[in-house]
């Protein structure tokens, strides 16, 4: 690099670049992300540092070039001078532990769905772990219920985790799972999970790992989907994450039990009966609605007039739902046979109509859809439908009255304009 640019990768802001001969942070590959911590120069026998960088990021940008990337906390960093590169030791484990489970997870699902399955992709982060796979379809709760009690097991046994260099050839033929479609040197760097000689799982595999399985501490999936064809994914948590996640859901479960005054181990049950109460009340609801809106119906065939020798009916009623007032449309042509209604109501703040037209009137030129599409612009809407049947609705709910006072009047310009 030239020494202009070197200057520049150093004094940059918020965002400079280190270079080191070596580093002993991990630089993200293979699906982990980085490590983070901190470079800094220090005086001779004092804590207090001269400059120090907050390293957020470790890239590769050509092959033997390390470059940290972070934010200068404090002081201007310098060229030549010996630092102290510290990795974030609790962030590194929180990685390890879902590296090393996604290792568990892939020999699981290998031995629960079958040999088919494949890596196709992963992420290894400090919160969580995803994982993709080859598999034709969505796992069931029983598979992923397997999945898991397998990786937790795995986990409790404690097995040890190893790390060996060897040579390809030698330890595929053994049987290490080797990922499809990667480039791999004459050497390779072999992770084998189990007790010596009975490998639960050994993978290729350059990341960072715990010692032994134990070191995980609880394993949870929080989410399988596809994400491609014959491709899905599962997102899981490890350690600290997956403890915070228990906490969070063990306390939502015991506060809902509270508030059911049922104890967390029966609020399903209490649940499903909630909704059959509910589900029984609505109806009753649904029922007592439909029963007032017939009584209304049946005060409102005092207010049909004759226009045009057709029968109208336009009115306001107090229906609870466009279901409930296209049904009152169908009572008034089964009572009338033949004639037009116009009927509208307030949901939810917002003037809604409904018009329905008899065919025999149809063939005389009404039309509901322009029928309520006139009226519904006095409201501030529109609508449309069938010359027998459509709906619309508005924003201005005060002039609901007004506008059904206008049926009458569209209606004989529509009858006469058509004889």
């Amino acid at each position: 690099l030239r020494e202009k640019r070197r200057k520049h990768l150093l004094h940059r802001k918020p965002v400079p670049g280190q270079i080191h001969r070596s580093t002993c942070f991990y630089v993200e590959s293979g699906g982990q992300v980085s490590d983070a911590g901190f470079i800094a120069a220090y005086p001779p026998g004092e804590a207090e540092p001269i400059w120090e960088i907050k390293v957020q990021d470790a890239r590769r940008p050509i092959p033997g070039l390390i470059v940290h990337a972070g934010v200068v906390k404090q002081g201007r960093p310098r060229i030549g001078d010996e630092v102290w590169a510290v990795v974030d030791d609790a962030r590194r484990m929180d990685i390890a532990r879902n590296h090393t489970a996604t290792h568990l997870l892939h020999s699981e699902l290998r031995y629960v769905l079958g040999e088919h399955v494949q890596q196709a992709g992963s992420l290894v982060a400090p919160d969580r772990l995803r994982f993709d796979f080859t598999h034709p379809a969505m796992l069931t709760e029983d598979e992923l219920g397997l999945v898991t009690r397998s990786v937790n097991d795995a986990i409790l046994v404690n097995y040890p985790v190893e790390v060996a260099e060897e040579r390809y050839r030698r330890a595929v033929s053994e049987g290490v799972i080797a990922l499809f479609g990667e480039k791999y040197g004459d050497v390779v760097r072999v992770l084998r999970i189990g007790w010596p000689g009975e490998p639960f799982s050994q993978e290729l595999c350059g990341g960072t790992h715990v010692n032994e399985t134990g070191e995980i501490g609880l394993f949870h999936i929080v989410s399988e989907e596809g994400v491609g064809a014959g491709v899905r994914r599962i997102e899981a948590v490890t350690g600290r994450a997956a403890v915070d996640l228990v906490e969070r859901q063990l306390g939502i479960l015991q506060r809902t039990g509270a508030y059911l005054g049922v104890s967390p181990d029966k609020v399903d049950r209490k649940t499903l009966d909630l909704l059959d109460e509910l589900q029984s009340a609505r109806k009753e609801i649904e029922r007592l609605q439909e029963q007032l809106a017939r009584r209304e119906f049946e005060g409102l065939l005092e207010q049909v007039q004759s226009v045009a020798g057709a029968s109208l009916l336009s009115a306001r009623v107090t229906a609870p739902s466009m279901e409930v007032l296209r049904e009152m449309t169908d009572w008034f042509r089964d009572r009338l046979g033949s004639g037009i209604v116009v009927l509208g109501t307030v949901l939810g703040e917002r003037p809604a109509l409904v018009a329905a037209a008899t065919p025999d009137l149809v063939k005389r030129g009404a039309d509901a859809a322009k029928l309520v599409r006139g009226i519904a612009r006095i409201v501030g809407g529109g609508g449309g439908g069938k010359p027998t049947l459509a709906q619309a609705g508005g924003r201005d709910a005060s002039r609901l009255d007004e506008a059904l006072r206008q049926a009458p009047r569209m209606l004989e310009e529509m009858l006469l304009n058509s004889s």
